[in-house]
């Protein structure tokens, strides 16, 4: 557990350092490129997803979950790493022309065949990370996302600016992916090959054949917004959405590598050591739904503000989607560990439950709303989220120990917590006047609601306050951090 703790902790800081990275570079961009240009790499991006999905094959789990590990393992695990990567590779290279042509942006197709170069050093990559994510060896994990993000930064403004456009976003990520390879050699744990192996392909190809379906399931789910604003509307809209969507994600990306990255493997160690699940899902669920919902309340609430001031009134187009995007993000976020959880348990398959009901009310919402407009396309999709998440909380409470009243009762704390944020979140919103600059009334909302959540959190007595003492202790002296831990509990210090 000590190890576990130390593990997200680093993973939080890393990976927030790294977006925040991210997020500075993603400011910038808003500036030299259009709606438009950004929509083109967005809309490429889906398929390069999708291909990711079959590139690894679900390796990269398999190597994370395996219990009993062995050099010969992983030797064939490189190996089908290698072969399916490669393959993808071509099959993007020479399908470029083909889906630049359906939708009519030569851009995709320039895109696409830079990317294809990704494919080709990837293996090299995920072999390292999956080996490095499995001993929760987090501290070597943060030296490859600091330098890998930094070249991804340099390379994407430097192009940026001397006016390679969308092209930038994709060099860029040539670069992040090359710098990884060459910091995880050293880190690298010590015994292991790189020589791959072309036999015993049958247990990591039994697990990936599972795998795959619900990771291909959750990319094409994922896709839906930017394949169809991209066919119906142009890159400007999917450009819009993506900015959109974006914003949204910020609690993910601050969150989600902590929690991916030391959840599989986490989860895999307590299942075969026989450890009921059920408990350790319903606190993560506390967790993460009293830090989202606060966030995505923030979010949805100033989203107009937010868009203005991080990335101009080019962008201003995309606040309305934001609201329908935060409502079913909150809806979803209980319930993320799904896909992990059940892939720790040897049954990533079952994801694809999930995942295809999702898509299937997905389509069917856009053609009953006849949405060609992005508004409407954002209402469709946030209305088909919304019903077909229960299926989620069913696979959990059937597969994993997770009940549907356990659910509710770790859901609940974070209600509590979300009302009272969005109250005081309506009233600055009514009583803050318009005519002062987002950046004077940005960080007054920030403070206020910073400070309204951790009233709430203390005085609903969430979960989260358990965590405060282990906060403290690595901020403050273990003496200071024991009377303030003590004083914020009984509003008594010790003396």
């Amino acid at each position: 557990m000590i190890r576990l703790r130390r593990s997200l902790f680093i993973t939080f800081f890393s990976s927030n350092s790294a977006m925040a990275m991210q997020f500075g570079v993603t400011l910038v961009l808003s500036r030299l490129l259009t709606p438009a240009e950004v929509g083109i790499f967005s809309i490429t991006a889906v398929f390069i997803g999708i291909s990711h999905t079959f590139r690894d094959f679900g390796v990269t789990s398999y190597l994370q979950q395996e219990k009993d590990l062995t050099h010969q393992k992983i030797r064939s695990a490189i190996g089908l790493l290698i072969t399916t990567s490669w393959i993808i590779a071509a099959f993007i290279y020479f399908a470029s022309d083909y889906v630049a042509a359906y939708f009519g942006q030569p851009g995709i197709g320039a895109v696409m065949r830079v990317m294809s170069i990704s494919f080709t050093l990837l293996p090299f990559a995920s072999l390292f990370y999956a080996l490095l994510s499995r001993e929760h060896q987090a501290g070597k994990q943060a030296i490859v996302n600091l330098l890998s993000t930094i070249a991804y930064a340099i390379t994407c403004i430097a192009l940026a600016s001397l006016g390679f456009s969308y092209m930038a976003l994709a060099w860029a990520n040539v670069a992040n992916i090359a710098v990884s390879i060459l910091t995880y050699i050293p880190l690298r744990p010590n015994g292991i090959s790189l020589m791959p192996s072309f036999r015993g392909w049958r247990n990591p190809i039994k697990f990936g054949g599972g795998s795959i379906i619900g990771s291909l399931f959750e990319d094409i789910y994922i896709s839906i917004p930017d394949l169809v604003l991209g066919k119906l509307n142009g890159p400007h809209s999917a450009g819009l959405y993506s900015r959109a969507n974006g914003l949204v994600g910020i609690f993910l990306q601050i969150a989600g590598p902590t929690v991916t990255y030391n959840a599989l493997p986490y989860i895999a160690r307590n299942y075969h050591a026989l450890a009921p699940l059920g408990a350790m899902l319903a606190k993560s669920t506390s967790y993460l739904t009293g830090l989202a919902w606060p966030a995505y309340i923030l979010i949805a609430v100033f989203a107009e503000e937010i868009i203005g001031l991080l990335y101009g009134k080019s962008w201003i187009e995309a606040a309305p989607l934001v609201v329908f995007i935060c409502s079913a993000s909150a809806a979803r976020i209980g319930y993320i560990l799904c896909q992990p959880a059940l892939t720790a348990i040897g049954k990533p398959y079952l994801f694809a439950i999930s995942t295809s009901i999702g898509i299937i009310a997905r389509l069917i919402l856009i053609y009953m709303m006849g949405a060609k407009d992005i508004l409407t396309l954002a209402l469709a999709l946030c209305i088909a989220d919304l019903l077909t998440t229960p299926v989620a909380a069913l696979l959990m409470a059937r597969y994993l120990g997770y009940s549907i009243r356990m659910s509710a009762a770790a859901h609940i704390p974070s209600v509590k917590v979300s009302v009272f944020c969005f109250m005081i979140a309506f009233m600055l919103k009514i009583l803050l006047p318009s005519e002062w600059p987002e950046i004077l009334v940005l960080p007054l909302i920030g403070i206020s609601m910073g400070s309204t959540w951790l009233i709430g959190i203390l005085y609903f007595k969430h979960p989260l306050v358990d965590e405060i003492p282990s906060l403290l202790k690595r901020i403050f002296p273990q003496r200071l951090a024991l009377r303030i831990s003590q004083f914020i509990k009984t509003g008594k210090a010790n003396a």
